[in-house]
């Protein structure tokens, strides 16, 4: 019984902690947002898969942020992308109708 006590004071304990640290961290999250995303979009550009990028975050208000991403594609890359991802997605429709 004492440990259950003991551990239900840490997991409380523990859970505050974490709380306020994710505050701390809050207002700097678009800057590692868009650090990860423009890494990805490099990575792509790099394959081929667009020809170029221009992404930026931004923080709006505490916890809510807009994320802008503008892709520079060729016509047979945008062919590509749309294959891949709208054609299933029209497919499953007929098939449900």
């Amino acid at each position: 019984m004492v440990i259950i006590e003991v551990g239900n004071k840490l997991s409380a304990a523990l859970s505050s902690l974490l709380a306020r640290v994710i505050l701390i961290f809050e207002p700097i999250s678009p800057r590692f947002v868009s650090f990860l995303l423009r890494r990805k979009l490099k990575e792509w550009k790099n394959k081929g898969l667009i020809d170029g990028y221009e992404a930026r975050t931004e923080r709006v208000g505490k916890f809510h942020h807009k994320v802008h991403i503008d892709l520079d594609l060729t016509p047979e890359q945008a062919n590509r992308i749309l294959k891949r991802y709208v054609d299933p997605c029209i497919k499953k429709d007929q098939e449900v109708m």
